[in-house]
C-alpha cells in the first residue's frame, strides 16, 4: 500500500504544504470578460406530435415488439436515499426516481433544450418574469389508475419547493396554482431566467396528491406511485430496488418488463458482473478497468464527457482552512492535470473553475498551475510555516465516500503529502447515505465530492453549491460565506437579458477561484459497461439515464 501511494505522490508531483490557525478573509473580484456564447431559449410551444419520439432523438430508434430478454440489471456504487422525488440530491436517487415519475419537462441530452414531446407540459407561456403558465397532457395516469392532473402537478412543485433538499432549484416557486384539470400557472418570488430548466429537474416529479395525502411520507416511501415507465415493485434496503415495466405508460413504448437496481460498491466486481454476464449496465466504471473493458468482447463501453465537475472542498467554518490563502496554497500544491492523467487515468478533462465548459454561462478561469514556491509564499504570507518537522503543525481529516476509488486514491495521496509537513491527516470513508448525512451536518474538514449541473445552466452550478442560503443539505457543504458572491448569484438567477447573465456568471466564476473554497479536479467523463447485446442506451450528461426505449438482440 505504501509502494502504492507513494507512486502515485510521485506521478502527480504533490507538493507539500502546512496549515495552521488563522482569522478568515475574502478576496475581492476582478472583472472578467464572459465567454462569447448565447445560451438556449426557451419559448413557447405547439402542442406535441402524436407520437413521441424516442428519448434522444436522432440516437436511438423503436424498439421492436419483443426483445431477446426482458429484464434489464443495472448496478451501481450506492443505492438511492430516497424514492420520493425531492427526498434527496445524489445521483443514485435520481437515476431510479427518473424511471418512476414524470416531468413537466425533458431536456434534450445534446442541445439541453426543452423537447416539449417528451415532457407532460404540451404547452407554456410566460406572460411575465415571474409567472408561467402551463397546459398539461391529458389522458395521463399514475400507477395506482389515478388521473394525473393540474392539481397534481402543483401540489408536488409546492412541496419540491418546500424541502431543503431541492430548495435552492425550486425554492424559487412561491406557489403554484391549479385553475383545472390541465392548466396551472406557477409563481416564482423573484423574475428567473431559468425556470423551464429548472422544472425538468428530476426533484420536479408529479405524484398523486390524494394517495400522498391518504397514505403519508413514510408510507409513500416504501412505495411510490408516479406515471412515468416503470413501476415500484418491492426495495430491499441496502441491496436493490426492483421495478416493473408500466403497460399504461404514456410516453416511449418499453419492452422490457423488469428493471432491477442494484449496488454494488466495487468499481471492478461492477464490471465483472457484466463480463460474467450476471448484469447488464455497470454505472461508473473506474478509469483503471476501462482498457481491459473495452478489449472484452462480451462487455460494450459507452462513454462521454459530462456536466459534472469533480473537485476537493474544503469546510471554511472549520480552523486552518478558514483562510483563502491557505485554500489558494493548497490549489497551487497540487497538479490537477496529473491527477487527471495518472488517477483519472486520462478520462474527464482537468479544469480550472467550478463549472464544465459545456454549461451555459462557463468562464475560463486563470489555473491553479503547479506552483510549489508560489504554495510556500502564500503560506508564509498567511502566517504558517511549511517547513516539516517543526512547531505548528495539526491533525485533520479528510472525506471519501466509500465505492469511489478514485477519491480513496486522491484522499491517501492529500494523507500521504501532508504527512510530510507535520500533519497528520486521518483518511475517512464512509457509506453514501453517511457520507452526504454527515457533510450536510458540516461535521468534516476536507471532503472530495461532484456536482452535476443537471439543467445545463450556470445558476445550477453556483447557487446551490455557493450561496450562503444553502449550507449543507441545499448543496453547500463548504459552509463559505461571501456576501458579494451571493449577490451575484441572486442577480444572475433574476437576470433576464443573456449577455448580463453571463457577465454575471464570469464575475461569480472569478470570485469562487480567487477564494479557492474547492480544489478543482476535473470536468468528469461518464464511463459505462454494457451488454454488448444492449440496444438504444444513450449516456444523459446530467447523470441520470433513460431505459425506456432500451432493448436486447440475440
Amino acid at each position: 500500500m505504501k509502494k502504492r501511494i507513494i507512486t502515485i505522490i510521485a506521478l502527480i508531483l504533490v507538493g507539500v504544504f502546512v496549515l495552521t490557525a488563522c482569522g478568515p478573509q475574502q478576496v475581492a473580484p476582478e472583472p472578467a470578460q464572459p465567454p462569447d456564447t448565447a445560451p438556449p431559449t426557451d419559448t413557447a410551444t405547439p402542442p406535441p406530435a402524436e407520437a413521441p419520439p424516442a428519448e434522444a432523438p436522432g440516437t436511438v430508434v423503436a424498439p421492436p415488439e419483443d426483445t431477446a430478454q426482458d429484464t434489464i440489471t443495472i448496478i451501481a456504487a450506492s443505492m438511492p436515499v430516497s424514492l420520493i422525488p425531492w427526498g434527496s440530491n445524489d445521483s443514485a436517487s435520481s437515476e431510479v426516481n427518473k424511471q418512476i415519475y414524470s416531468h413537466l419537462f425533458v431536456l434534450d441530452y445534446n442541445t439541453f433544450e426543452v423537447v416539449p414531446e417528451r415532457g407532460l407540459a404540451v404547452e407554456w407561456s410566460q406572460p411575465d418574469a415571474m409567472t408561467t403558465n402551463i397546459r398539461i397532457r391529458e389522458g395521463v395516469v399514475f400507477h395506482n389508475g389515478d388521473p394525473l392532473t393540474a392539481h397534481d402537478v402543483a401540489f408536488s412543485l409546492r412541496l419540491g419547493g418546500e424541502s431543503p433538499h431541492s430548495a435552492a432549484f425550486l425554492g424559487m416557486i412561491s406557489d403554484a396554482v391549479a385553475h383545472d384539470d390541465y392548466n396551472l400557472t406557477v409563481f416564482t418570488e423573484i423574475p428567473f431566467a431559468p425556470i423551464i430548466r429548472h422544472l425538468a429537474h428530476t426533484a420536479a416529479g408529479i405524484i398523486p396528491m390524494d394517495h400522498y395525502l391518504a397514505v403519508g411520507t413514510d408510507a409513500f416511501e416504501n412505495n411510490p406511485v408516479g406515471s412515468g415507465p416503470f413501476m415500484f415493485d418491492n426495495r430491499v434496503l441496502g441491496d436493490r430496488v426492483e421495478l416493473v415495466g408500466n403497460p399504461t405508460y404514456w410516453g416511449h413504448h418499453t419492452v422490457l418488463s423488469r428493471l432491477i437496481y442494484r449496488a454494488v460498491p466495487e468499481a471492478s466486481v461492477r464490471l465483472a458482473e457484466v463480463q460474467a454476464g450476471t448484469a447488464d449496465v455497470a454505472l461508473a466504471i473506474a478509469p483503471i478497468d476501462l482498457a481491459g473493458a473495452e478489449a472484452d468482447p462480451n462487455v460494450q463501453v459507452i462513454r462521454r464527457m459530462n456536466l459534472s465537475t469533480n473537485y476537493i472542498g474544503f469546510n471554511a467554518q472549520r480552523p486552518h482552512i478558514s483562510n483563502p490563502l491557505v485554500r489558494q496554497a493548497i490549489n497551487y500544491a497540487l497538479d490537477t492535470h496529473a491527477i487527471v492523467d495518472h488517477v483519472f487515468l486520462g478520462t474527464g478533462a482537468a479544469i480550472d473553475g467550478p463549472i464544465a465548459p459545456i454549461v451555459w454561462g462557463f468562464a475560463p478561469q486563470e489555473p491553479f498551475s503547479y506552483d510549489m514556491n508560489r504554495a510556500r509564499e502564500l503560506l508564509i504570507e498567511a502566517g504558517y510555516n511549511p517547513t516539516p518537522g517543526e512547531p505548528g503543525g495539526f491533525s485533520t481529516t479528510i472525506w471519501w465516500n466509500i465505492g469511489n476509488p478514485q477519491r480513496e486514491q486522491i484522499a491517501e495521496m492529500v494523507q500521504f503529502t501532508l504527512a510530510q509537513l507535520n500533519i497528520s491527516v486521518e483518511v475517512v470513508g464512509m457509506e453514501w447515505a453517511q457520507y452526504l448525512a454527515e457533510t450536510e451536518e458540516g461535521n468534516h474538514d476536507m471532503f472530495i465530492l461532484g456536482w452535476v449541473s443537471v439543467t445545463g445552466d450556470a445558476d445550477y452550478g453556483l447557487y446551490p453549491l455557493f450561496h450562503s442560503a444553502n449550507f449543507g443539505a441545499g448543496g453547500n457543504r463548504t459552509f463559505w460565506y461571501y456576501p458579494p458572491l451571493d449577490e451575484l448569484l441572486e442577480r444572475g438567477r433574476t437576470e433576464v437579458d443573456p449577455a448580463v447573465r453571463l457577465q454575471i456568471y464570469a464575475d461569480a466564476q472569478r470570485v469562487i477561484r480567487d477564494n479557492a473554497p474547492w480544489i478543482f479536479l476535473n470536468q468528469g467523463e461518464t464511463l459505462i459497461a454494457a451488454n454488448p447485446n444492449l440496444r438504444n442506451f444513450v449516456i444523459n450528461p446530467a447523470g441520470h439515464h433513460a431505459y425506456a426505449p432500451v432493448y436486447f438482440v440475440d
